[in-house]
């Protein structure tokens, strides 16, 4: 499931390093070449770029044309983040339980959302 509803601060409230996970870029029209869904996370689907690249793209931003082909509906990077306890992202999508968040140096990437909670910011 993918939300897309408007940005929310989160707070780290356990230090995640990035995980060592295949990474893969697409982006929007490219061909796939897909396979199995992620057991532990069922939102994500096992894709490969026409140049090799391999990696879980999240279901919902890949059409399936095909038996073994799909096409993506949108860019995707899946690059994840190392966050400490304490700072503050801002999470701007959900994935089943990933967050996509942005950093305060700008930087994007996936965080586990058993890594962080909602903040409420004061005005």
């Amino acid at each position: 499931m993918i939300t897309d509803s408007k940005s929310r601060r989160v707070r780290v409230v356990t230090s995640c390093t990035r995980e060592q996970v295949q990474e893969i870029r697409i982006r929007k029209g490219d061909s796939l070449a897909v396979g199995h869904r992620n057991q532990q996370h069922p939102a994500f689907v096992w894709s490969a770029t026409e140049d090799g690249h391999h990696g879980w793209v999240p279901e919902d931003y890949i059409e399936v044309v095909g038996s073994r082909a799909a096409v993506a509906r949108r860019d995707y990077d899946s690059t994840h983040l190392t966050v400490s306890s304490g700072e503050r992202l801002e999470a701007m999508e959900q994935v089943g339980d990933y967050l996509l968040c942005r950093n305060a140096a700008g930087v994007a990437g996936w965080v586990p959302e058993a890594c962080v909670e909602e903040t409420v910011e004061e005005a």
